[in-house]
């Protein structure tokens, strides 16, 4: 009697992260959840925007691009690790993917490079616009997101749809 009621038990409830990847090492250096230098002013960073090395890859790899609008920045914590930015965005639009449901908010620790540029413009920053590239991935039985965020410029714009239009026509090949 006990296999009958084994086998007439529910199923135990599916995670929200079954089927998402695990974020690996080459995830963490694509979508490292970070800001571009070239969003902010006050840092130095050589060349323009998107002529990283890894840039045609992160576009690749992200599951949804949006386009977002700084609304508010606030720092929390006051030392080592417990530092760091709380931002609050405003969705423009979306270049892929459905938009990011309600509003979206991320947190940059004190120890990403962002932190710092975000130290020197603070309240500034409200109002940027940005190009946030996302990933979900599973982490035991969370889903959590990992981003990269680049200036929102028609000629970040138009290279990404050219990147990810290639590699559609690759796929229609195969």
């Amino acid at each position: 009697m006990a296999v009958f009621a084994a086998a007439c038990a529910a199923p135990a409830p599916k995670s929200p992260a079954t089927g998402l990847p695990a974020y690996s090492a080459e995830d963490a250096n694509l979508l490292d959840d970070s800001f571009s230098g070239h969003l902010f002013n006050t840092a130095f960073v050589t060349g323009i925007a998107g002529d990283d090395a890894h840039f045609n890859e992160r576009v690749l790899r992200a599951e949804q691009i949006w386009v977002l609008k700084v609304a508010t920045v606030s720092r929390e914590g006051s030392l080592g690790d417990s530092r760091r930015y709380e931002l609050s965005f405003r969705t423009l639009g979306t270049l892929l993917g459905a938009p990011p449901p309600g509003s979206l908010s991320l947190s940059v620790s004190g120890k990403d490079p962002a932190f710092h540029w975000l130290d020197r413009v603070g309240g500034d920053w409200v109002g940027t616009e940005v190009l946030l590239m996302v990933r979900h991935f599973g982490a035991g039985d969370r889903v959590v997101l990992h981003f990269h965020g680049e200036p929102n410029t028609a000629e970040l714009q138009a290279r990404i749809m050219r990147i990810r239009a290639g590699a559609r026509a690759v796929e229609v090949i195969r």
